[in-house]
């Protein structure tokens, strides 16, 4: 009976093993699964803290720098009434600005201080700071300066055959030089664009033409053809503003202007101060638009040469300002005729501007880092209304600085 039972259990043995071994297979798999679990879990953990932790800081860093442009819009009313200051004592007296009380002998003036703001960050501790650049817009080009007043609607009867005769050609005249003038800029901008010469391929003139069209009241194009065919046909269709531009952006609605040259644009261009006919404050330009100058006599005009430039910015190291009258502040101003090699004296600049100019238009960036993550917002500020500082235009800038 024991060899019956012996032998009947003899075969069971390797089973028993078999089934250990599955066993044991089994459980790996359930550890190496578990493991997988936790280290997903532990890493989705510490996603989720990191992206909560990134929006925090980029909540800050918003909020930051929200809170620069509400100081800078103080700043820049400061800075209008100290300009209204001093033309209110050059045109009252006669007598030289009234000057800052950080304006004094051998100081920086105060328009020097605000123009360098942005060289400066200031660290707010905790890995936090701020930064705020403010720039006259008047500093380049307004392309609403370049078109053509219109003629008055109270011209007397009697004189209306004669006023219209002088208007046309006056309107024709301006026309061309405000061409000629933008298309020469745009052949600037173009040349300075980052990228191979076979991708260059804007027809500088026919854009030229595009945006004075765009801004004239008139809907017929300088080819012929229907101002709006164009814009008509876009998606979804839009009209040219027949006026003014409202802001930098808008120009990107012209046709031929791509978000590549609207992106050059920006550094030579503005739109504001609206319905202003002044062109570029040359006390405050920087040196790449003061090389677009238009200087000569009408319809022989050409950009300054690059002596001129760089004689304007030394001057501008030394305090000192170009001025139509050196009576203004006979310690800062230099004639407009006594830099470079005289040719700004010879005819006139093209669109005038008067020398100094009032500061009434400020681009503001206030750029603000927390940790690792920066935000940049800019906003154009008119200061012209008695009621504060005009939000004009405010967007979210993105790439570095």
């Amino acid at each position: 009976m024991t060899s019956q039972l012996g032998s009947i259990a003899a075969p069971l043995r390797p089973r028993t093993r078999r089934r250990s071994g599955i066993v044991l297979a089994v459980v790996l798999v359930l550890i190496f699964v578990l493991v997988i679990a936790i280290t997903a879990f532990q890493r989705r953990a510490i996603i989720d803290t990191t992206i909560a932790s990134n929006r925090l800081r980029a909540a800050e860093a918003d909020t930051l720098a929200r809170g620069g442009q509400r100081l800078a819009a103080a700043m820049v009313y400061v800075i209008h009434l100290k300009e209204k200051a001093d033309s209110a004592g050059i045109a009252t007296d006669d007598a030289p600005p009234i000057q800052n009380s950080l304006s004094t002998a051998g100081s920086t003036p105060i328009d020097e201080i605000w123009t360098r703001m942005g060289d400066y960050e200031v660290d707010l501790g905790n890995d936090r700071s701020l930064r705020i650049t403010i720039e006259d817009e008047g500093a380049k080009l307004n392309l609403n300066a370049l078109v053509p007043q219109e003629v008055p609607s109270d011209t007397p009867d009697d004189d209306a055959s004669s006023a219209a005769a002088t208007t046309n050609d006056t309107t024709s005249a301006d026309d061309e030089e405000a061409e000629n003038y933008l298309t020469e800029v745009l052949d600037y901008i173009v040349d300075g664009i980052e990228t191979s010469a076979g991708e260059k391929t804007y027809d500088t003139r026919g854009i030229a033409r595009n945006l004075l069209d765009y801004m004239d009241a008139d809907g017929d194009s300088k080819t012929g053809r229907a101002e709006d065919t164009y814009y008509r046909e876009q998606d979804p269709p839009y009209s040219p503003r027949n006026g003014p531009f409202l802001t930098v952006g808008e120009i990107g609605l012209v046709e031929g202007v791509d978000p590549t040259l609207l992106k050059a644009m920006r550094d030579y261009v503005t739109v504001h101060p609206i319905g202003s006919t002044a062109g570029i404050n040359l006390n405050r330009a920087k040196p790449w638009v003061l090389s677009i100058v238009y200087s000569g006599i009408g319809g022989d005009r050409e950009f300054i040469d690059e002596q001129t430039v760089r004689d304007i910015w030394t001057l501008r190291e030394k305090s000192k300002i170009l001025c139509d009258n050196t009576a203004y502040d006979p310690t800062r101003c230099v004639a407009i005729g006594e830099v470079g090699n005289r040719s700004l004296a010879e005819g006139s600049i093209y669109p005038e501007t008067p020398l100094p100019a009032e500061v009434s238009v400020f681009r503001v960036v206030a750029e603000a880092k927390v940790g690792n993550l920066t935000r940049r917002i800019e906003a154009i500020y008119d200061t012209r209304s008695f009621t504060g500082p005009q939000v004009l235009s405010w967007r979210r800038l993105r790439g570095p600085g």
